[in-house]
C-alpha cells in the first residue's frame, strides 16, 4: 500500500505483551509506519525499537514514563495534539485514549479495538478498590470526578475512527454494551508468532529440571486474576511458574506458602519457548481481552485452562483444546479460585492431542493476521476515498 500510515498505541511503556505483538506484527506488514503514542519508555518496551516512535508533550513530563496513571487525566489532551496532518491512513490500537486522535475527513482512521477502557467500564471499581490511596476520601473524590469526566471523553472518542474492528465476540459484544450506537467491523483476532517454536532450547542446569509444571505469562495487574491461579495451585499442590511484571507483584508474591510456586522476569524468547516447550498446561485465568498466550499454549501442543469469557476461548474449543472454567465478571477471589482448582484437577485426568493443538494455533499465525488486517485496512481505504466511509 502507497498510503503513509501512522499507528496510533496508547502507551509504550511495558515489555513484550499480547497488544505490542499486534504492533510487531503491523510493523511487518506496514515497515515504513511511524508509531505515536502519549509515553515511551525505550528500556522497557525494547520491541518499539523497531519503529520510528514519536511521544506526545506528556514525554517531557519528568518521571512521566513511570507515573503515566496519575497523568490519566491529561491522556486525552497528548492524543488531540498528535499532528497527524503528514498521513493518509491512521491506525489506532487501542483499550484507551489512542481512538480519540484528530483526524481530517480525507483521511482514514481505522480503530483495532482491543478493548473499551477497563477502568471506565467493566474493572472500574476493582481498580479503585485496590489502590490504597484512594482509601482517603479527598483523592477517592479527585479520582472519581477524573474518571467521569474521561469517561464523558471517551463517549465522544469512540466515535472518532471511521471503522472499528474488535479483537474477538466479546471484546464487539463490550463495544455494543458500552456504546450502544457504534457499530462495529468484522473480528480479526490477534497473531500468534509461530517464530517462538523455531526458538533454540536454552541451557538449562541438566542436574537441577524444571518439570511438572503449570505455566502462566501474565502482565500482573488486577483483572489477570494471578492470585486466583496461586490459590488454586497452592491448595493442589501444584508446581506453577508465572512469568510477568506488573504493580501486583509484592502482593502476589505475599500469597505463596510454598517454594512450587515461582515468579520469572524479563525473559527472551528462547527462554520463554523453553517454558512452554516443557509445561503440563498453560493457565489463563484472566478476564482477558484476547490471551494470546492461550493459542502460544497450544503453538507448543499444550491444552489451555481458561476464562470462559476471555476472547481467545473463542478460539480454544472446551475439552478439545482445553478446558474453559466458570467464571462472570464480578466474582469474588475465592469463587475464582475454587472454580479452577476443580478444573485443573479435570485436566489431569484427560489426554489431549498435542498436534491437534498445535494445528488450532496455526490457523491464526502472523501469516493469517496480515491477510486479514491487510484486506480489512485496504477496502476500508477504497471505501473512504470513494465517500462510503
Amino acid at each position: 500500500m502507497s498510503a503513509k500510515i501512522a499507528i496510533i498505541y496508547d502507551r509504550a511503556t511495558v515489555t513484550h505483551g499480547g497488544a505490542e505483538q499486534v504492533l510487531l506484527a503491523l510493523h511487518k506488514l506496514y515497515p515504513q509506519a511511524a508509531l505515536f503514542t502519549s509515553v515511551y519508555d525505550p528500556k522497557k518496551a525494547s520491541w518499539a525499537k523497531a519503529f520510528v516512535v514519536k511521544a506526545s508533550f506528556l514525554q517531557k513530563i519528568p518521571l512521566a514514563r513511570k507515573l503515566h496513571r496519575y497523568l490519566a487525566i491529561l491522556m486525552p489532551l497528548a492524543f488531540e495534539f498528535l499532528d497527524l496532518s503528514g498521513y493518509e491512513i491512521i491506525i489506532s490500537v487501542t483499550s484507551a485514549e489512542a481512538k480519540g486522535v484528530i483526524t481530517r475527513r480525507d483521511q482514514l482512521h481505522f480503530c483495532y479495538l482491543l478493548s473499551p477502557t477497563r477502568y471506565l467500564y467493566h474493572y472500574r471499581e476493582e481498580y479503585l478498590q485496590k489502590n490504597h490511596l484512594l482509601n482517603f476520601f479527598p483523592i477517592r473524590w479527585l479520582a472519581q470526578t477524573a474518571l467521569n469526566y474521561l469517561k464523558k471523553w471517551d463517549q465522544v472518542a469512540i466515535f472518532r475512527p471511521d471503522l472499528v474492528t474488535p479483537i474477538a465476540k466479546v471484546v464487539a459484544q463490550r463495544a455494543h454494551k458500552y456504546y450502544p450506537r457504534l457499530q462495529t467491523a468484522h473480528i480479526i483476532y490477534p497473531p500468534v508468532d509461530r517464530g517462538l517454536l523455531e526458538e533454540k532450547p536454552t541451557n538449562e542446569d541438566p542436574s537441577n529440571p524444571v518439570k511438572d509444571y503449570f505455566l502462566l505469562v501474565a502482565r500482573l495487574v488486577p483483572y489477570k486474576n494471578v492470585d486466583a491461579a496461586i490459590l488454586a495451585c497452592q491448595r493442589l499442590g501444584y508446581h506453577l511458574i508465572i512469568v510477568g511484571e506488573g504493580p501486583e507483584k509484592d502482593r502476589l508474591k505475599s500469597l505463596i506458602r510454598t517454594k512450587l510456586i515461582t515468579f520469572r522476569s524479563y525473559l527472551s524468547q528462547a527462554e520463554l519457548a523453553e517454558l512452554y516447550r516443557h509445561c503440563l498446561a498453560v493457565l489463563s485465568p484472566g478476564l482477558d481481552d484476547f490471551s494470546i498466550t492461550a493459542l502460544e499454549g497450544n503453538l507448543f501442543g499444550k491444552p489451555v485452562v481458561i476464562n470462559q469469557l476471555a476472547g481467545a476461548s473463542e478460539l480454544i474449543t472446551h475439552r478439545k483444546h482445553g478446558l474453559h472454567f466458570p467464571y462472570k465478571e464480578g466474582d469474588r477471589l475465592m469463587k475464582i479460585a475454587n472454580n479452577l482448582q476443580n478444573t485443573l484437577q479435570d485436566l489431569t485426568k484427560m489426554e489431549f492431542d498435542s498436534r491437534q493443538l498445535q494445528k488450532n494455533a496455526l490457523k491464526y499465525d502472523t501469516n493469517s493476521f496480515a491477510r486479514n488486517f491487510g484486506k480489512a485496512l485496504s477496502q476500508a481505504y477504497q471505501a473512504k476515498k470513494e465517500g462510503k466511509l
